[in-house]
């Protein structure tokens, strides 16, 4: 019989990971890298996204072929609420691939 305080484990028998959530002080700068194919379409789009912030960003670098594009972003965020928007605003940018 199972001790009701013991941890959820799963069928075999072994303990789950536990990660606990990064506690971030708010308000703070936060980085985002943003990796895309259009290197003009993506520099405007992250113009417009950012206008509203205090924020920077520049192109990082490029693919070896050309091809993709990187940028470092820089932002200060007043809450989680405010980083996870820019964030899915990030990603909504046509042509954007990745967003770390």
């Amino acid at each position: 019989m199972r001790d009701k305080n013991e941890p959820n484990r799963p069928a075999s028998g072994r303990k789950e990971a536990v990660v606990d959530k990064p506690l971030i002080a708010y308000p703070c700068e936060w980085s985002y890298k943003v990796i895309g194919a259009d290197r003009g379409l993506i520099a405007d789009a992250i113009a417009d996204l950012l206008e509203p912030f205090d924020a920077h960003f520049h192109e990082s670098r490029q693919s070896r072929t050309g091809r993709f594009t990187s940028f470092e972003v820089t932002v200060q965020v007043e809450t989680e609420a405010e980083r996870n928007a820019i964030f899915d605003g990030l990603r909504s940018i046509p042509s954007v691939k990745l967003v770390l």
